[in-house]
């Protein structure tokens, strides 16, 4: 039975939902969703969707690293749209994120508590 215990534990998935509304002044709310893929729970993919188009779009990832800052670990994950060559930044800190566009523009998502 302990046995049984320890693969559900393994293969435990975990789900993160974050929201930012009105960045661009258009009454638009976005949605970012980390969460680990069915096929890998190691990993990590994000979907991006708005308030006008719930359509559920996968980012493509580029790169990951953890960096400590204090006492906190910040995840640091770039990504972009398929199709696009532009990248975003997505900085995890507690409580939220910051999603760094490639103008500078630093835009602040909030944590959804499931």
């Amino acid at each position: 039975m302990a046995f049984a215990f320890g693969i559900t534990q393994a293969n435990a998935q975990w789900r993160n939902k974050y929201k930012c509304h009105n960045f661009y002044g258009n009454g638009i709310t976005e949605h970012l969703i980390a969460q680990s893929p069915k096929n890998n729970p190691k990993g990590s993919e994000y979907l991006y969707y708005t308030s006008r188009n719930a359509n559920r779009i996968k980012l493509v990832v580029i790169s990951s690293e953890t960096k400590t800052v204090g006492m906190e670990g910040v995840t640091i994950v770039k990504v972009r749209f398929p199709n696009s060559r532009t990248v975003y930044k997505l900085e995890f800190v507690p409580g939220g994120l910051y999603c760094i566009h490639p103008n500078g523009k630093k835009q602040a998502y909030e944590y959804i508590p499931e």
